[in-house]
């Protein structure tokens, strides 16, 4: 199994620091919003769907407490490295026999943004070392590449693309989690190409992906291996989407997508082949008023179809729905509701159909301070398994920019899972400390 990275290519990623600063204050979107371009700036939730866990909650303070950056012709460059102290009182997730443990993150991460006047081209990279205190068998290395593009064709027809690559090690608290010694190394690759042409009312998108999953193998604490090949897969997917605008602000909008899940083994540890097709299609109402409201809401059916005769095939009520509510310039609510099928090794169980809804609430107290707080809910639903896992979550932060190149941060959260499963349940508290330096 190839190694891990290492704390070295923490300082390979922190070099970027050795560049020259210019001083020059340059705008770093994509695309402003002509509507909006004579008025200040409104603070935003760019996906609600997204959930960085606090990652970016330096990226929406004000402008004029953004860092200038580093020119580079066409592209700006933006360094920067976190470091933060953090404490778990549960960091195995386990509802008996609880381990407490101190946790320092070191996180660097560099953004390169393009500065056309059309197209796009950006490229962002992140490495993040956990370094406990106690448990050091859990020490990992986290990290993600991306590169993302978007060509327009002309004013209402433009081409993206994007490509991912990751390096993360498996939640303790995942319902798949095998229990290891050490955390399940993950990584992988994947893609995406799609188009967007937009005439008169009518809005066309479509886009082709695919990814490849592959899972490390993990020792046990009597010294025996656990392998997991049988996870390792492919994914492919196509979505097709238009909507047509009623009247300003308001669109009816129908979207279908498939899938393909294609598992390197033909059978799995207990002999099940896990390999899939499926699809799901909806429709509903797309809302954009000015940066009032923005979002989708969307209806319909799923299905996932397993190769394997044995397994009950998940089908029913399709959910996708996100809203952005800016009420006033400095506060943004964002609401998410997704009703999706996801892949799981539960015994007996073909897949998991998660159901998850969540909150995120995030105010400019002041032009350098940022307030979030989010709430959300899940039911994961084990196909044939007779097990349904509930699992809350709320999480408060707070980010404090003292000048452009330098902000401190903190957070405290609570989690906690219910199920009808013996000792699947837990609760866990965290609370960190973050410092961050950019440029």
């Amino acid at each position: 199994m190839t190694k891990p990275l290492t704390a070295v290519s923490l300082v390979a990623l922190a070099a970027v620091w050795t560049l020259p600063l210019h001083a020059q204050s340059i705008k770093t979107q994509d695309k402003a919003d002509p509507r909006r371009a004579n008025s200040a700036k409104i603070l935003q939730e760019t996906n609600p769907e997204e959930k960085t866990g606090g990652k970016d909650d330096e990226k929406q303070i004000d402008d004029s407490y953004q860092p200038k950056g580093i020119e580079l012709g066409s592209f700006l460059l933006l360094p920067q490295i976190e470091v933060s102290e953090g404490y778990n009182s549960n960091i195995y997730a386990r509802s008996t026999d609880k381990k407490s443990d101190f946790i320092t993150r070191i996180a660097p991460e560099f953004q390169l943004r393009s500065r056309f006047t059309n197209h796009m081209l950006n490229i962002s990279a992140r490495a993040e070392q956990s370094l406990f205190a106690t448990y050091t068998d859990d020490n990992h290395l986290d990290a993600s590449t991306n590169v993302a593009g978007r060509y327009d064709f002309s004013r209402d027809w433009e081409g993206t693309g994007s490509f991912d690559a990751y390096q993360t090690y498996e939640d303790r608290g995942s319902p798949d989690a095998v229990n290891g010694k050490s955390p399940t190394r993950t990584y992988g690759f994947g893609g995406r190409t799609g188009t967007k042409y937009q005439v008169g009312r009518y809005t066309f998108s479509g886009e082709v992906n695919g990814a490849r999953r592959l899972f490390g193998d993990v020792d046990t604490s009597t010294g025996t291996t656990i392998d997991n090949s049988d996870r390792d897969r492919n994914e492919f997917g196509a979505m097709g989407r238009g909507s047509y605008e009623m009247f300003p602000g308001y669109a009816a909008v129908a979207q279908v997508e498939v899938n393909r899940r294609q598992y390197d083994s033909s059978r799995d540890r207990a002999g099940y082949n896990r390999s899939s097709s499926g699809w799901r299609a909806e429709t509903g109402i797309g809302v954009d008023i000015t940066q009032l409201v923005r979002g989708d809401f969307l209806v319909g059916y799923l299905k996932q179809d397993y190769e394997d005769s044995r397994f009950k095939d998940p089908s029913g009520l399709a959910l996708k729905s996100v809203l952005n509510w800016t009420p006033n310039r400095m506060t943004v609510v964002a609401l998410s509701l997704e009703r999706s099928v996801q892949e799981t090794i539960t015994l007996n169980a073909s897949g998991m159909i998660h159901t998850g809804a969540s909150v995120l609430i995030r105010h400019e107290m002041q032009r350098n301070i940022i307030l979030t707080g989010t709430a959300s809910v899940f039911q994961d639903d084990f196909k044939g398994a007779n097990q349904t896992n509930w699992t809350y979550d709320t999480r408060v932060r707070a980010v404090y920019a003292l000048q452009p190149e330098l902000y401190v941060g903190g957070e405290v959260g609570f989690r906690r899972r219910t199920s009808d499963k013996p000792d699947v349940g837990f609760s866990q508290g965290v609370a960190l400390l973050r410092i961050g330096a950019r440029m």
